[in-house]
């Protein structure tokens, strides 16, 4: 059977396509992503950053859950220790507690370390310095301890446009009954201001001692041989079996005739929280062994008694860590300035020099 007749522009067009090449199609470059040596070979980073990112979100998380367990931890503990009860009712009473002074002798060395970080978290440092800038004139400092507010009295030269020029302080006696305290406080002494760039900084009358003693006896008068403008002590009450034989030694020591000198105190006792002086009672033995002092005593309590028996008017106080921290300023009173300064002085002098001051002396005006 003869094959059918194609025709000649379709056979034409069969051969030029079965010669010609088939297009080649070009494809843009993609750049590479450059490799995180952070992540494992392999690892899409998509899924490394979603994993840094959960990461980062389970961090606060975990410390908030950290944070939160130790203070659940610690309000159980105060729970516990403020419900449990008290072995011995009558251990506030100084009849109760016997005398740990000797203590210092052997934490003299480790004392600082051992209530540094105390301090420093509780905002004592801090009170410190607030009380020993207020020492002007002759300063006595009874159980002066370590030192630890040697740093902050107000020795040193002023400014060139202060019209004082130098410190409100012209002398510092220092004194405790343990030798080994005092021999820290003069190497500290030492190492605040011994060298000669140091002491240039000082004022330049100013008079320093340190002595071993007890504040419950007669101790040294200033250098000048007066009674003193400013008595200081910070921890001190507890630590004496004697405090309120302390206090008026204290004020035997003090010039009541200048109507600016004070007796500071900066203490730890009972607070005004049943609950924590129920703590303080349960701890109080341990912590007398241990550390020297007794911080369960009704501080306040002992100041005004103090006060009322000597002549002194508490004119300042404060107190912190509910309660368990008291800071008292005190001052003759004015009867007991005029009594001294003008002992023969007839009645109506007296009322009149009461007068002079007029409203502002009511106001204690200095």
């Amino acid at each position: 059977m003869p094959r059918a007749a194609v025709p000649r522009h379709v056979v034409t067009a069969l051969r030029r396509a079965s010669t010609a090449r088939a297009p080649i199609r070009t494809q843009r470059a993609v750049p590479a992503r450059p490799i995180d040596p952070s992540q494992p070979v392999g690892e899409p980073a998509a899924a490394a950053d979603q994993s840094a990112f959960a990461a980062h979100r389970r961090l606060p998380w975990a410390l908030s859950c950290i944070v939160g367990a130790g203070l659940g931890f610690y309000c159980l503990q105060l729970y516990v220790a403020a419900t449990k009860p008290c072995h011995n009712p009558n251990i506030a009473e100084l009849a109760q507690q016997k005398d740990v002074a000797e203590r210092y002798d052997y934490t003299a060395d480790s004392f600082d370390s051992e209530v540094g970080f105390s301090e420093l978290l509780m905002g004592v440092n801090g009170m410190r310095r607030k009380l020993a800038e207020k020492c002007s004139g002759h300063v006595l400092e009874v159980s002066c301890g370590t030192g630890r507010n040697l740093g902050y009295y107000d020795i040193g030269k002023q400014g060139i446009h202060d019209t004082r020029q130098e410190g409100k302080v012209d002398s510092l006696t220092f004194i405790d009954l343990s030798p080994q305290m005092v021999e820290v406080c003069r190497k500290k002494w030492a190492a605040l201001f011994g060298s000669q760039k140091e002491m240039n900084k000082l004022k330049h009358t100013l008079q320093v001692r340190f002595m071993t003693g007890s504040a419950l006896e007669s101790m040294p008068f200033a250098p000048t041989g007066k009674k003193y403008d400013t008595i200081i002590q910070t921890m001190g009450l507890c630590s004496t079996p004697l405090p309120a034989a302390l206090l008026t030694n204290m004020v035997k020591h003090l010039d009541t005739s200048n109507p600016d000198a004070r007796i500071l105190l900066l203490e730890h006792g009972r607070s005004y929280m049943p609950w924590m002086n129920n703590i303080l009672d349960n701890s109080a033995q341990k912590h007398a062994e241990i550390h020297g002092c007794w911080y369960n005593r009704d501080i306040g309590a002992l100041v005004e008694e103090a006060a009322r028996q000597t002549g002194l008017e508490v004119v300042n106080e404060r107190r912190h860590h509910f309660g368990t921290t008291w800071i008292f300023e005190l001052r003759p009173r004015p009867e007991t300035v005029r009594k001294e300064a003008a002992p023969d002085a007839p009645a109506g002098d007296e009322g009149k020099s009461a007068e002079s001051g007029g409203w502002l002396s009511k106001l204690v005006w200095r």
